[in-house]
């Protein structure tokens, strides 16, 4: 179990997206500030991918809860599905960056 640590930091990301349609995105940013969540907290992020084979598509979420390390720092977790652009829709799923 995690005791809540503060809220006031956010985390940057930078996913691949699964291939569909013979293609990837990119997406990239900065998460909100923590929210309380239970003992320990999460984030919501939101932005639209990069531009590819002629489109972007728009993504949304919110992390899983803190995964603390050995130096004091933690991560969160991040995976959903990308809105549906010209017939398709892509997977993401990785880690942000560390936040102590």
């Amino acid at each position: 179990m995690y005791l809540r640590t503060g809220l006031n930091h956010v985390h940057g990301f930078s996913f691949v997206t699964s291939v569909n349609d013979q293609h990837t995105h990119t997406m990239a940013g900065a998460t909100s500030l923590g929210v309380a969540y239970g003992v320990s907290h999460v984030h919501y992020y939101k932005g639209i991918t990069s531009w590819n084979s002629g489109h972007a598509h728009y993504y949304s979420g919110m992390t899983g809860p803190a995964v603390y390390r050995a130096d004091g720092s933690h991560v969160h977790s991040h995976r959903g599905t990308t809105a549906m652009e010209h017939y398709h829709s892509h997977y993401y799923c990785g880690t942000d960056c560390p936040s102590c």
